[in-house]
């Protein structure tokens, strides 16, 4: 019988095809072993590789870095460069970028500079925003210069600064040109006050004296009113007093409103609210710019920020009063007294010390 010339390739085909089957089937089986073994024994494989990376049983981590650090007196903390970088922001919904770092009020109460301290008399201290809309205090405080208890301002080597003093009754008789050889560029002489309790309107004792002879000494002079008005009225009475005065002289520097509280005393304007000295205050400047003077309001740190509202006020100028070593009001002032305590010559006894940022005559 002769079998088909196609027989023989078929039948190697077939044991080919029978070979290849085994080979896998075995293959298969093998893996299914392994992964059955590796499972049953996983425990005690992931128990000797962690133990293989834990620095804590390798032990030796001190002496690995010193060695690391090698003839240094940093620590491993020192290495840890991430706080020279900066905090990431975040923006919110809105697009405004927040810190993710919160700065709580008591790291920096004045949050950022956005705060000014404020010390009341009875030592009460209080944190009052800043208003980034007003006039700022932009005096560079390298430029200040204290030299003979007299202060002056420097603008790149070139005083930028007048000196002033404060005086009324109280100094008695005043040698004015011994005032002017001491380097006194102004004086701010008292006009007069409203009484605190009976509101009476007085002329200083020794203004008209005053103003005469320190304007004969070449003296620049400006003058000073204490307020007492409790009504915008009295505010304005105030003001016709002071132009009924002036009338007869020449002034260059400014006439300066002042209201303050009494020290252990009541007063008229103790029951005025910080409206309604603002007001007050207001109306007297208005009075006295009208009528073609310099108007300026005076005033320490606290009252500035407690007892007037500035932003009512800040087209007019402003006489900071301010015991201390450097002015940290933030708005601007134009006049800074400084001291209480000053000597000039020819004037017995103490007296208070301005410095003017501006030539008035010529403003």
């Amino acid at each position: 019988m002769r079998l088909d010339d196609n027989f023989e390739e078929e039948s190697a085909a077939k044991g080919a095809s029978f070979m290849l089957t085994a080979v896998i089937g075995v293959g298969t089986f093998l893996v299914l072993v392994l992964g059955i073994v590796l499972f049953v024994n996983r425990d005690t494989l992931f128990e000797n590789n962690r133990g293989q990376n834990n620095p804590a049983q390798i032990n030796p981590s001190e002496e690995a870095t010193d060695s690391v650090i090698s003839g240094s007196t940093l620590v491993s903390d020192d290495l840890d460069i991430w706080d020279d970088y900066p905090i990431e922001e975040e923006e919110d919904s809105e697009g405004v970028s927040e810190v993710t770092s919160e700065t709580t009020s008591e790291d920096d109460p004045s949050e950022g500079g956005t705060k000014t301290l404020v010390t009341f008399v009875d030592g009460r201290e209080q944190w009052y925003s800043i208003s980034k809309y007003l006039p700022q205090n932009e005096y560079d405080e390298t430029g200040f210069v204290m030299g003979n208890g007299r202060m002056a301002y420097y603008v790149e080597g070139n005083k930028e600064s007048y000196v002033g003093i404060d005086i009324s009754k109280y100094q008695g008789y005043i040698d004015f040109n011994e005032v002017k050889k001491d380097g006194v560029d102004f004086v701010i002489i008292k006009l007069g006050s409203r009484g605190y309790s009976t509101g009476q309107l007085t002329l200083d004792d020794y203004f008209q004296d005053n103003i005469k002879r320190a304007t004969d000494a070449g003296l620049e002079v400006g003058v000073s009113f204490s307020s007492q008005a409790i009504t915008v009225d009295e505010a304005k009475e105030e003001a016709a007093f002071v132009l009924q005065y002036l009338q007869d002289y020449d002034i260059s520097y400014p006439v300066i409103f002042e209201m303050e509280h009494v020290v252990n005393d009541t007063a008229r304007i103790d029951t005025l609210t910080k409206e309604d000295k603002t007001q007050i205050t207001k109306a007297f400047l208005e009075d006295i710019e009208a009528a073609g003077y310099n108007a300026m309001f005076s005033g320490d740190k606290a009252w500035l920020f407690a007892d007037i509202n500035y932003a009512a006020l800040s087209s007019y100028d402003v006489r900071l009063e301010q015991q201390e070593d450097l002015p940290d009001y933030p708005y601007r002032f134009y006049m800074w007294q400084y001291t209480q305590k000053g000597t000039v010559d020819g004037i017995s006894g103490e007296v208070p010390l301005n410095i003017c940022f501006i030539d008035y005559t010529i403003k």
